[in-house]
């Protein structure tokens, strides 16, 4: 009998859950949204009791990557972006609804660098730093071979990281996260109050920079240069190479990652030891997240379910 993990991807937008087996194979789907939903803790529950009664395997555990701020040492979460969630203690939930102990909590950009590292860009180097570039922007560090939690479980929180201490009001209360200047819906947002009039989505500002809309081209290549200073700044603290880039902004190509490129070479040129960045595209792209969040508890348990 194959075994599976139920794996639990808390983004900004959205609550993706599905099963993922030894083979990491991934099954059963479901998101659940975000935005003004005073029900998401029990529509999260019901779609986990759906994924139990079609569930063919036997089940080992809950691993859950969340955004952060994370608070390991009681279970709870208190994402920035979701405000009816603070301090909410998404392990005990998870521990009483599925019935077992073996529920594992990281941040959902670990969760993307731990995947990455194991099975996708990541593969072949020992040290790296994966970023989520989507509603909000996060990062996880693997660190000789390792996936490195911190102290507090919040290592890396590049998002909140100020580039600019005069600058814009961020959600966390700081003043000129990268956040701020970098995520989709920032960058949309700076462009409707320049007078850009699409839709008001990054596929939508993407899709118009592409068309060589002057606004969208600007305020693509400022959110990209956001994104680089806090790279360059985090690379140089950490003394390496390679950074894995994924999340919904990082898919829309060569109108984000040329600017982000050039703006990352030009940042790292003032320090010789960091010059050679190594940007990556992550490979496994919308599933990232989910992989890695069950890899938390796929890796530590081998063979035995837990009931």
């Amino acid at each position: 009998m194959s075994q599976y993990a139920l794996a639990v991807d808390v983004g900004a937008t959205k609550v993706a859950l599905a099963k993922v087996d030894r083979s990491f194979e991934v099954t059963s789907k479901h998101e659940v949204f975000v935005k003004e939903n005073d029900f998401l803790w029990e529509e999260i529950a019901a779609v986990t009791q759906e994924l139990f009664e079609e569930a063919d395997g036997s089940f080992i555990g809950v691993g859950i990557g969340s955004a952060g701020p994370l608070h390991l040492s009681t279970g709870a979460i208190s994402p920035v972006n979701i405000p009816v969630w603070r301090g909410f203690p998404i392990v005990e939930k998870f521990v009483e609804l599925t019935e077992t102990r073996n529920v594992v909590l990281h941040g959902d950009a670990m969760a993307l660098a731990h995947a990455e590292f194991r099975l996708g860009a990541g593969r072949g180097v020992s040290n790296m730093l994966g970023l989520v570039v989507s509603t909000g922007i996060g990062g996880g560090l693997v660190l000789n071979d390792e996936l490195y939690i911190g102290e507090s479980g919040n290592a890396y929180f590049i998002g909140h990281h100020t580039i600019n201490f005069d600058g814009i009001d961020c959600a966390c209360g700081r003043r000129g996260c990268v956040e701020t200047y970098a995520s989709g819906p920032r960058m949309v947002e700076i462009a409707n109050s320049r007078g850009w009039k699409g839709e008001a989505s990054f596929i939508a500002l993407a899709e118009s920079a592409r068309g060589g809309d002057a606004t969208a081209l600007e305020v693509i290549d400022e959110g990209a240069r956001a994104l680089a200073i806090g790279i360059v700044n985090s690379i140089g603290s950490l003394d390496i190479q390679t950074v894995v880039i994924g999340g919904g902004v990082s898919q829309s190509g060569d109108v984000y990652w040329n600017p982000l490129r050039y703006h990352v070479k030009n940042e790292a040129r003032f320090t010789d030891f960091i010059s050679n960045i190594d940007l990556r595209p992550a490979q496994l792209q919308r599933d990232a997240g989910i992989v890695g969040a069950a890899l938390g508890v796929l890796d530590a348990h081998s063979t035995e379910p837990v009931f």
